[in-house]
Order: structure tokens, then sequence, then C-alpha cells
């Protein structure tokens, strides 16, 4: 090889090698988005509107998502009970689209709710919030700016502050699937809402003591998911 193709052939491997690494030095962070659901503060509520949904701006791209279970809790629930209505949430989203949205669950007593980064783990967990009227708190890891738009890790932390159970035997606990649907919808890609003709709607952004009814979707949870995710 003379010396002129030597040179050219060198230039060329350097750009071939330089392409490969721009997507790695490009890559940006990921960014995190914390949605807090709050204890409802003992307004009335005007009629039921229904259609209510906001997006996120991003969904997950790579499907189905598993996520990680710490069963401990302080009121003595069997891991059992809270599996079964984490799994009842799940699907609630899931029977709304064609696309399977949650896959199976595992089981970690180490799981981490909110660290500095994602770890590639989908956590939900029982654990004390410093603000007691906050009910459960979702952060969600993603990507929601720019053109690559998408979520890649979601953590969900229950407050032990209040008392967890099945609402449809006890009226004085914070119903866990009925939470858990909520919180879900964000890790799917749906915001809260915050209107009060809103309230029917799974991702209205207030509970309490008792309530079941965002256990089941309603008009706008069903048409935000399907905008995201296709029917």
């Amino acid at each position: 090889m003379d010396e002129k193709r030597r040179i050219v052939f060198a230039a060329l491997l350097s750009l071939a090698l330089l392409s490969t690494m721009l997507p790695v030095l490009a890559a940006p962070p990921p960014e995190k988005i914390v949605f807090i659901h709050y204890r409802a503060q003992g307004a009335g509520r005007p009629p039921a509107s229904e259609g209510y949904y906001k997006l996120l701006g991003a969904k997950w791209k790579k499907l189905p998502v598993t996520f990680v279970v710490d069963p401990d809790n302080p009121y003595g629930l069997t891991r059992r009970e809270i599996v079964d209505a984490l799994r009842a949430a799940a699907e609630e989203w899931d029977s709304y689209t064609s696309i399977e949205l949650f896959a199976s669950y595992l089981v970690a007593h180490n799981a981490n709710w909110d660290g500095d980064m994602p770890d590639g783990r989908n956590e939900i967990v029982f654990e004390s919030y410093p603000e007691p009227n906050v009910i459960a708190v979702t952060v969600i890891w993603g990507y929601f700016s720019g053109r690559d738009k998408q979520i890649i890790e979601f953590d969900i932390l229950f407050n032990t502050y209040y008392a967890w159970g099945d609402a449809t035997i006890d009226q004085n606990v914070m119903d866990i699937r009925n939470i858990a649907t909520h919180e879900f919808g964000h890790g799917v890609g749906l915001a809260d809402l915050y209107q009060p003709p809103a309230w029917r709607e799974t991702m209205y952004g207030y509970s309490d003591y008792g309530e079941t009814s965002k256990r089941d979707l309603y008009y706008g949870d069903i048409a935000g998911l399907q905008k995201l995710y296709g029917e």
C-alpha cells in the first residue's frame, strides 16, 4: 500500500471509530420526574366528567416490564396479599391495550426506592416519607426532552405513615390495589390530574382511606393509555 493510500485508509478508519463512539459520548444523563399522591382534603366532589387525561410525554419502548417488590411492612400483611394487589393493579392497565405492559414480578428485600441514578429495577417499597399528607410517591426515570423520549424505570413508595390493606374489608386503610393502580399509571406514562371534575379518573392526584374507585380505569385513563400504546 503506497503512502497516499495509507493516509486515506487511516483517515477512514478514524472516522469509523469516531462514529461508533459519538452515541456514547453524546448520550445525555437520564432525567427524573417525581409524582406526589396526596391525601384528599375533605372538599365536596362536583359531578364527575369523563375523558380527562394528561400524558407524561414519554413511554416505554421495551415492553413488557418487570417490577420488584419489597413486601416488608409494619401491618402484618403477607407477601401474597401485597403481590396479589399489585398484580391486579398492573393487570387493569394491561386489559385496556393489546400490548403487554407488565410481565412478571420479583421479590427483593433490598429494593431501593429513590437512588441518585436508575439501577435497572422498577422497585416498590413500603417506607416512611417525611410529609404526612403524602400517600405515595412515584419516581420516573427516562428521557423526556429531545427526540428519543422514553421511560426507562419507575420506583414507587407507599408511605408507612398510613395503614395499608384491602379497603373492601376494612374502610380504615389505604387500599393497596387502589393506590397501586394510580402509581402504575405514572409508570406507563400518565401524569396526575387535579381538575375537580376529573376526580373519578384513576389518575386523579388525591385519595383517602377506604377509597377503591381507582382500581378501575375510567374513560380518560383508558383514552390516555391507548393514545400511548394503542387499543
